[in-house]
This record gives structure tokens, C-alpha cells and sequence, in this order.
């Protein structure tokens, strides 16, 4: 990656005709001042406006991908246009259906997997679904998994607060994820699913406790072998394979919790690799029934996966819609035909319950908060930057960020970032209220200059926009006294356009009631420096953070 470009002799960028808001240091600078209305409404509410329609994403067997090192760029593809399109299509979560590799003795096919996935990190919530080629013997379930607990065992979500936890042996995972007002569950359910409900040691039995004790939270289940496309008899498979059949996870599992309202999987490609179909549980209420897998497609698949986009009032009559599109990133194009792209109607407020009200609201279960200087009335960001070749000068009214091992060019010396969203946590409209609990907190920044990236640390001493290199003794040292040792967030190389980065961990050790000192941007390795707007510039960082109240 190239050098960014240099700065002039007293370390700013050269001037561009960016405009940018009225300076903050105009704005009434009280911790609290924050007013954010909220935009979603409650259902039913007389002249309301529909909430923000919000996206699921699934991708299908990925194995053919991982297998060759040519075509794995399909994947990175994949989740690169999910990074990119996150805002866009407000994603909420991503489900792999499983069949990550083609060989699961593989550390190779392992490895590129890995960097794949590893890109959704800090950017939105995810899981992954043990297929039948993730054993270290294909379809030998008594063979190793070793290689897929190492990459995607419960030890990569660690920190992640939308991560609940494994089942036996990490074949199962669970996660909870927000939208629309509501707080969703996923289960990822191993190939199979093997066992029995009456057997919590097993996959089937402890899939029944989880979805047992979460009776009440709308719930997506993804497992790899689930519907098939047989010619003559599509719908739930008949193929055990020494576990249990696609039939036998419904007739068991699904359909007895009535709170499942889809399931998602792959593996079966007898036709087209393509089925849906809407089942019945117990209660009497639909389930929507989705089956994907293009790996027989040219070139292992094409880079096809699943937009499954929620619409609240997107339906015919007063009903709401799940809209589902097929789209490749590496193609940019969708497949139209009736089985590839389709929809299902009915109402969200009666299938999932009523949401919260959405931004900065009150009352019902969960919330989502948002802080963007001068959006909403909120005046709180305070930001810098400390430059090692300028020790005493203050950088707290630039409009670009600057984080660098080498600053200037070839000169060895460093730049830190210091960022920090006041009043985010309170009693009042628009705060965080104390107690609660955070699903999730993505901040966003616009880069303008992209590098290798930093690491976020939270800050343990105070500091200010007038603070400088010298002032805090040499830049920020991450000792546990100036500021954390441990990071609780890395960037990764960044890229033009908007960096998103999950800082949950942060933000729920601030609303639990450590102090909000914000975070200290320490420069990744690599001498290539990242710059991003400052609260001055013209698209100021904004912090999303949704959360369950107290």
C-alpha cells in the first residue's frame, strides 16, 4: 500500500474545499447536551412512520472458494461489499451456512477462511455453521474439529457481547442481534444436528434448552443440511447421514418452538441449489424455510449469497415484508428468477411483538442511541492528536485525525489519536441509560487517507484538545495507568470511505459505571499512517450503540 501523502511543515493537510460544520468549540459544550430524537415508532402507533427496513445476510457453502487460491477472492468479495454496504443496507447480522472449507484437515483452506471472516470483525454480528466438509474427514463426524474450533470456536468471539456461547464441543453457537426495534436470536446448528431434545449433552438437546429458555425472542436457526431441492419431493430432506434428517430437526426441534420463525441452510444441490417454502409450527404460526448453495455453480459458486431484507409496512395490504434477493458481489449483479428472488408477507408486530421506539427512546425492551456531532443537538465529541515531531503543539481543532508510526515520511516518530463521546450515558432523552445492557456499539469514521490502521485503547487519565505530545509524557502509553495495555478494538488496514469498528466492549464498560475517558488511537505496525475526519471535519465519527434497558 502506498505512503499517504505528505503534510505540510506544521504537520496539517494540504487544504481542500471540504466543507465542514460550525466549530464545535461554538457549540455549548455540557456533558448531557445531547436531545437526540428518536426515529422508529412504536407498531400501531396512529400517523407513525414504519421503521428503517433492515438486512440479514447469508452466505452459502464457501468450500469451493477456500479450496483454491484462486477463487477465494469470491469470499473476501463477499465480505468486502458487506463491510462496504453495512450502512447502506443497515445489516444486522451475517449467517455462514456451513461448509466453510472443502477439506476440513486443511490449515490452508482454514487460513483463507479465516482472513475472510475476520473482515466482518467490529463491523457487525456473525456465525458460522459447521457442514459436512468442515470435519477432518469429510461427513465423518467422529473425525476431528479441531480446525474449525481453533478458526471459529467460542475463543474468536471472546469480548463480543452479542456472542452467548457454545453448545458441546463448540458444534453450536448462539448470538443476539438488534433491529427494527426488536432483539433477535440466531443458533447455528452442527451438520445434522445430532442427538436428541432429552440429551442436553448433545447438539439437538442442547439446542432445545437455549431455544427453551429465549421462548420469547424471535429466532433465526441456520443448519447445514435442512431443506432440499430433490426434483418431486423438495421441502424438508429425508437424508439422515447418521444424525438427524431435515425433517427430523423440524418435527423435533423447530416446529415445538414457536418463536422460530426461519430457518436458513445449504449443503443440497440436486437442481438449482434453491428451495423455499413456509412450514407450520406448533402454535400454528409460519415458518419461513430458505435452502442456498451454489458451489456446483461456474467457478465454485460465483460469489452468490442470500440479502434477506426486512421491511416494516413493505407488504401488500397492512402486512409487513421479508424481501429476499440473490446477489454477487464478484458479478454485481442479482439472479431474478422466481426461486432466486421472493418475498413473504405478514406482521412483524404480531410474529416478533412490539419494538421499542427506537434512537435515544424509553419504555419497552431495547434501544438504540445515537452521537454524531452536530446531529440531533449533540455537542460532545471532544478529539485530537499528539505529534511526536511537534511535542507542544494541539491539533484539537483539525479536521482530520492522524494516526502514524512514521510522521513525517522516514522520520521514525509517531502520532496518536485521542477520541471521546461526552454525556453518552445518563437518565436523559437520547443518553444510555446506567445499567444497561449493550448489544452492540459500532463507531464509524470516515477515512480520507487510508493506512494500516490502529488499535483502540480505552484512556485511564484525563485529557483535552489542548493536550499535546509533551503533555502527556511522551504520547499516550498504554501501561493500565495512561491507558489500557490490552486493546478493545483493532481497525485492521483501513479504506477509503467509512471505517466501522465494533467498540461494544467500551461502551459497556462505560455504562456499567467505569469512566468514560474515551479512547487512545495507537498506530498499527507497518509505517503506512490512517487519517479520518475529526468532529470538525466533514462527516464528524459517529457512535450507534444499541442496548437492553435495565
Amino acid at each position: 500500500m502506498p505512503q499517504h501523502s505528505r503534510r505540510d511543515a506544521d504537520g496539517s493537510r494540504p487544504k481542500t474545499n471540504d466543507s465542514h460544520p460550525v466549530s464545535r468549540r461554538n457549540y455549548l459544550r455540557a456533558v448531557g447536551a445531547v436531545g437526540v430524537a428518536g426515529l422508529g415508532v412504536r407498531a400501531g402507533s396512529a400517523g407513525a412512520a414504519a421503521a428503517s427496513p433492515w438486512t440479514v445476510v447469508a452466505i452459502p457453502d464457501t468450500q469451493k472458494y477456500a479450496e483454491s487460491s484462486s477463487l477465494i477472492s469470491r469470499a473476501h468479495a463477499q465480505t468486502d461489499w458487506i463491510r462496504a454496504n453495512r450502512s447502506a443496507e443497515n445489516i444486522a447480522f451475517v449467517s455462514h451456512e456451513g461448509d466453510l472449507v472443502e477439506h476440513g484437515s486443511s490449515t490452508t483452506e482454514w487460513q483463507r477462511m479465516d482472513a475472510v471472516m475476520d473482515k466482518l470483525d467490529g463491523v457487525v454480528p456473525y456465525g458460522t455453521t459447521i457442514g459436512n466438509h468442515d470435519y477432518a474427514t469429510t461427513s465423518n463426524r467422529s473425525s476431528s474439529l479441531a480446525n474449525y474450533v481453533k478458526y471459529f470456536g467460542k475463543s474468536r468471539y471472546s469480548g463480543k457481547s452479542w456472542y452467548l456461547g457454545a453448545g458441546p464441543g463448540e458444534r453450536a453457537h448462539y448470538q443476539r442481534f438488534s433491529a427494527g426495534g426488536y432483539t433477535f436470536l440466531h443458533v447455528n446448528l452442527e451438520w445434522g444436528v445430532p442427538g436428541t431434545v432429552s440429551d442436553s449433552g448433545t447438539v439437538m438437546g442442547w439446542a432445545d434448552d437455549v431455544l427453551s429458555k429465549y421462548a420469547t425472542t424471535p429466532t433465526i436457526v441456520t443448519t447445514h443440511s435442512y431443506l432440499w431441492d430433490k426434483s418431486g419431493v423438495e421441502g424438508h430432506a429425508g437424508q439422515r447421514s447418521g444424525a438427524n434428517s431435515g425433517l427430523d430437526i423440524y418435527r423435533n426441534l423447530v416446529r415445538r418452538h414457536p418463536q422460530v420463525f426461519m430457518v436458513l441452510g445449504g449443503h443440497f444441490h440436486y437442481t438449482d441449489g434453491q428451495w423455499k417454502q413456509t412450514s407450520t409450527n406448533t402454535a400454528g404460526t409460519a415458518i419461513y424455510e430458505m435452502l442456498a448453495d451454489y458451489q456446483h455453480y461456474a467457478n465454485g459458486g460465483d460469489g452468490w449469497m442470500r440479502l434477506i431484507k426486512f421491511i416494516p409496512d413493505g407488504g401488500s395490504g397492512s402486512l409487513d415484508r421479508v424481501s429476499v434477493r440473490t446477489y454477487s458481489p464478484s458479478r454485481k449483479q442479482y439472479k431474478t428468477d422466481g426461486r432466486s428472488q421472493f418475498s413473504f408477507d405478514f406482521s412483524f408486530a404480531s410474529r416478533f411483538g412490539q419494538p421499542s421506539s427506537g434512537s435515544g427512546s424509553t419504555g419497552g425492551t431495547t434501544g438504540t442511541a445515537t452521537f454524531q456531532q452536530g446531529s440531533g443537538g449533540y455537542a460532545g465529541t471532544q478529539d485530537t492528536y499528539l505529534r511526536e515531531s511537534s511535542p507542544t503543539t494541539g491539533y484539537g481543532s483539525a479536521t482530520t485525525l492522524v494516526v502514524d508510526t512514521d510522521e513525517p515520511s522516514k522520520s521514525g516518530r509517531k502520532t496518536h489519536g485521542l477520541l471521546r463521546f461526552d454525556g453518552i450515558v445518563g437518565t436523559g432523552t437520547g443518553q444510555i441509560p446506567t445499567g444497561a445492557t449493550v448489544t452492540s456499539a459500532t463507531l464509524s469514521l470516515r477515512t480520507v487517507d487510508p493506512g494500516n490502521g490502529a488499535s483502540l485503547h480505552r484512556m485511564r487519565t484525563t485529557w483535552s484538545e489542548s493536550s499535546t505530545w509533551s503533555s502527556l509524557g511522551s504520547g499516550v502509553q498504554t501501561n493500565d495507568a495512561e491507558a489500557a495495555a490490552t486493546a478493545d478494538a483493532k481497525t485492521g488496514a483501513t479504506s477509503t470511505g467509512t471505517t466501522t469498528v465494533d467498540v461494544t466492549k467500551s461502551v459497556q464498560a462505560w455504562v456499567g459505571g467505569a469512566a468514560n475517558l474515551g479512547w487512545a488511537f495507537i498506530p498499527l505496525s507497518g509505517g503506512n499512517g490512517w487519517d479520518f475526519y475529526s468532529s470538525e471535519g466533514s462527516t464528524p465519527p459517529k457512535l450507534t450503540v444499541t442496548y437492553q434497558r435495565p
